[in-house]
């Protein structure tokens, strides 16, 4: 019994040891684009690539992967005939990394 008991205590202790853990930043921007979807994920494809994208995802709901650590989508949605909305989202643990990769995305883009 008195192992249990001491086992409980270090248990409980240990919850409280640790910090909570932070929410990841997310930092996004879209804008609206004067070229088709298709035009404007082959665009996108290419700048990621051309970037260092890895694990680089292509499927109908956008382009996904990861860059020095951040979580990255960019996806390409029709807007009418030949226009189209490009929306680029980072996820990451540091702040200005996260500006940062967002920047040089849509830097690439547009």
């Amino acid at each position: 019994m008195n192992k249990w008991i001491v086992a409980l205590c270090f248990f409980c202790g240990a919850c409280f040891a640790h910090e909570p853990e932070r929410a990841p930043e997310l930092w996004s921007w879209f804008k609206d684009l004067n070229k088709s979807v298709s035009a404007c994920e082959i665009q996108s494809s290419f700048a990621l690539k051309k970037m260092g994208l890895e694990n680089q995802v292509e499927n109908d709901y956008g382009i996904y992967g990861t860059f020095k650590g951040n979580r990255v989508v960019v996806k390409c949605l029709a807007m009418g005939e030949g226009k189209s909305k490009v929306w680029v989202a980072v996820a990451g643990n540091d702040r200005d990394a996260v500006e940062l990769v967002r920047n040089r995305i849509v830097k690439e883009i547009i």
